[in-house]
């Protein structure tokens, strides 16, 4: 199975995610139960990078939308890539955070004050990844993005939307555009194809896993936890310019025996939490069949 993931991977890391029809499989079958009567949108990829489950695909190809917190895995893994962090990076956090008027306190315990690496993308730590983007430029930041195929067409359909990367002006741009909140939209298909290939990094960057291993079992993604299934995830909330309302992502890699996926899951009018509850009611079905 690794031979396939790591073939299917050097295809969409060249800028084209394999597609073909969506057959009615045991993860389409779980994602129509674990969404339906809701307004999510959600891709499923398999372990060779095709689309294996879909709910409403047209919004999953040209709904583009800020990720929020789902980018910081990205981020640190091309920092620790490129050594300007390492595992051992800490930060004091104090709690309460303000970038360009905007009131970004973190929401982890505040008993969690020293972060590392690993403790920082399990707890979503805003100061400590406010903190990494002063340590990259703003062309480097948008590089990043770009690498794992955002700010590009994801090759799952000629009508989908290229969304949106663009290099920050100032240093309060930089870090909403590492935090995901500013400077940057994302479609679903996009976001999939992008943990996609952040799967490849997970073997050579065991920090990231662990962090996100951490968020599913103890942090800001657990409510997408499932007996019997591997979960390293991710949530994130932010609103688009304009809005006054709030939309959740979800975004992670999940295995099980010899299968695994990539998922990501849109909630518009909800957060982050939303969206890992709908992960976790799609995990436990999709653990229970067969394929």
């Amino acid at each position: 199975m690794r031979v396939a993931w790591a073939l299917a991977l050097s295809i969409a890391c060249c800028g084209v995610l394999p597609v073909g029809p969506v057959p009615r499989s045991g993860a389409q079958r779980a994602l129509d139960s674990a969404l339906s009567g809701t307004s999510a949108v959600a891709v499923v990829l398999g372990h060779d990078g095709r689309v294996i489950a879909m709910t409403r695909p047209e919004a999953a190809r040209r709904l583009a939308s800020a990720p929020g917190s789902t980018l910081k895995p990205l981020f640190l893994a091309a920092a620790l890539r490129q050594g300007r962090a390492r595992p051992e990076t800490t930060v004091v956090c104090h709690g309460n955070l303000r970038i360009a008027g905007r009131d970004l306190a973190c929401t982890h315990p505040r008993d969690v004050n020293v972060l590392d690496a690993e403790r920082a993308l399990a707890y979503s730590c805003n100061a400590w990844f406010a903190n990494l983007a002063t340590r990259s430029t703003p062309g480097q930041a948008a590089d990043v993005l770009r690498e794992y195929g955002l700010g590009s067409h994801s090759g799952s359909a000629g009508d989908e939307s290229s969304g949106l990367v663009r290099v920050p002006a100032s240093l309060a741009e930089l870090q909403l555009l590492v935090l995901g909140l500013d400077d940057v939209e994302v479609t679903p298909a996009q976001l999939a194809r992008a943990y996609f290939q952040l799967s490849r990094d997970l073997d050579h960057l065991p920090v990231v896993r662990r962090g996100l291993e951490g968020s599913i079992a103890y942090g800001m993604a657990h409510n997408a936890a499932t007996a019997g299934v591997t979960i390293a995830g991710k949530t994130g909330t932010a609103s688009d310019a304009g809005q006054t309302w709030t939309h959740g992502w979800f975004a992670g890699i999940a295995s099980r025996v010899q299968e695994r996926v990539v998922v990501v899951i849109y909630v518009p009018h909800g957060n982050g939490a939303d969206a890992a509850g709908l992960a976790h009611h799609f995990f436990a079905t999709w653990g229970r069949t067969a394929g």
